[in-house]
Order: C-alpha cells, then structure tokens, then sequence
C-alpha cells in the first residue's frame, strides 16, 4: 500500500472518530435524562448564571406591585441570586431541566424555562428581614407586597428561557446517537487497522495514526464548543438568558472535554509505543550486524586466502 493510501484511510478513519466523539458525548450527557439534569444545574447554579437570573425573576415578581419600596429591589437579587446556588433549589432546576430533554427530544411545544414559585417563597422572608435591617418602617409594607407577589408567581408559570417552539429540536439525532457512537468507533478502528496492517512502512503508519487521533481530538473539541455554543443561543434574543444558556453549555462541554482528553491520550499512547518499539527494532538490527560482524573480525583466515608458499628452488 502506497504512503498516499495509508494517509488517506487514516484521514477517513479520524474523520469517523471525530463523528463518534460527539455522538457518544450526546449520548451520554444530553440523552441521558439524568446527567442532562446534573449538569442543566450545574450550569444554572453557576454564579454568573444565577445573578443573571435573579434580576428578571425580582422583576417578575414586583412589576405588579410598584408600592414596594426601591430599597427592596437589590436585597430581592441578591437573595434570589443566593437561593439558587443552593442544594435546596437543585431538585426544581433538574425539573425544568426534564422539561427541557422532553421538548427537545419529542414533538412537544412548552415554554422552557425556571419556575419561580418556589424561588419567590424561599427569598421572601431573606428579602423582608434585609429590609428590616435597612429601613423597620418598609419592611413591614414590603412583607406584604412580597407576599402578594408570591402569590402572584405561583399562577404565573415558568420564567421562559426558551419560548414556545423556539427550543433545538434533536429528535432525529437522539434516536440515532448510539449507532453513530458504536459504528462510528468501529469504523475508525477497522480503517486504522487496515492503514497499519497494509502499509510497506508501519512504524511512519503508526505515527500518522498516532498524530491523526490527538489532532482530532484538539480540532474537535475547538470547533465543536464554538458551534454548539451558537447552535444553543440562536434562538435566545434576550442577553440575560444567553448568559444563563452559555453556563449550561459550558457545563454540558465539560463532558466532551474529558472524552476529548482521552481520546487524545489514546494517540499519545499510540506514539508512545510506536518509539519505543521501532528503538527496540533498531537496537535490534544494530546488534545483528554487529555480531555478524565480529567472527569475521576475530578469525582473518576465513575472510582472506592463505599466502602462497614459494618454491625452494
């Protein structure tokens, strides 16, 4: 097999495991109901994503009522900011978070979003005593204006992140994610094995392979976390949530970092292995010809004819 056939199944077979890569990362951090809600919280409890969420939820909750007085608005964001970094609120983000794997996955259309209600009822009191300890003659009038907006926050549903219909539909991928992540690999493999095995030159053979595993792994994960990050925050007109939208992501990328490490560590074993063996071969070779070499040297009558004897005459 020529040096241009053996680059080219290995190019093909990258190529597949690039494919492969991201379906089994799919497979096992967006598909799986369970990982999806970890790291949907994750992302969320993050505290850029959470002080971004925290203004339009105090939003929400005053803009009916303007008796509350202004003093109320920046202790409510600190603590709605505060209440969902914590474990308690952890169980209502993974809820959100498997509405969203339902929209995304099936032919539903709701709205994507954080429910509020119980956001509301946990800063409430946090909010009153901050105020308290500001201003005791406001407290008492924005006690009961926080609780009506309670209230009010438990009738109003989500607090969209995605509107209706506008959630990444990944219905087609979802079901197809698992054979592309097992043919996928398979593939690779086979077309690896076949570069290798058919090669007039396998050490240099193994170094392609070697190289065209790590430099999928780096190329990937480069250009995928861009795209995905775009992919998710395209149809996001409001920058709040594509701030709360970027820290999901970012979460969710961790776990295609980590296979992208290990896929990279795979082709650095690779070479690894492939030096060692060719300075074993070569060392090998060396001490073959040396030994070759050194009868011929200690006995210099089989290398040369005898001198001729002369006659006595």
């Amino acid at each position: 097999m020529s040096k241009t056939t053996t680059i080219i199944l290995v190019v093909l077979g990258c190529l597949l495991l690039a494919v492969a890569n991201l379906a089994l990362w799919a497979t096992l951090d967006i598909f799986n109901a369970g990982r999806f809600g970890d790291k949907v919280a994750e992302g969320i409890q993050s505290p850029e994503a959470s002080q971004a969420l925290a203004g339009p939820i105090v939003d929400r909750l005053m803009e009916s009522y303007p008796e509350l007085p202004a003093i109320a608005y920046a202790p409510a964001v600190e603590a709605v900011a505060w209440m969902l970094q914590r474990p308690l609120f952890t169980p209502v983000i993974k809820s959100s978070a498997a509405i969203s794997m339902k929209v995304m996955t099936t032919s539903a259309q709701d709205v994507v979003g954080i429910d509020i209600a119980e956001v509301a009822s946990n800063a409430g009191s946090t909010v009153v005593g901050v105020i308290s300890a500001v201003s005791p003659e406001a407290a008492e009038s924005a006690g009961a204006a926080l609780d009506d907006a309670i209230a009010t926050s438990q009738e109003s549903g989500r607090l969209a992140i995605y509107e209706q219909g506008r959630t990444p539909k990944l219905r087609g991928f979802s079901n197809l994610a698992p054979w592309l992540a097992l043919l996928g690999y398979l593939g690779a493999i086979v077309l690896m094995a076949l570069s290798y095995m058919r090669s007039q030159d396998q050490p240099r053979a193994l170094t392609y392979i070697g190289v065209g595993i790590m430099v999928t792994a780096v190329l990937g994960f480069l250009l995928f976390s861009p795209l995905v990050q775009a992919v998710a925050q395209n149809n996001i007109a409001n920058p709040t949530m594509q701030i709360v939208v970027g820290e999901v992501i970012s979460a969710l990328l961790q776990g295609f970092l980590i296979l992208s490490l290990l896929v990279f560590s795979i082709g650095a074993i690779v070479l690894i292995v492939n030096h060692v063996t060719s300075s074993q071969d070569e060392t090998g070779t060396a001490a073959s010809r040396d030994s070759a070499a050194q009868p011929a040297q200690d006995n210099p009558s089989t290398s040369s004819p005898p001198p001729a004897e002369g006659n006595g005459d």
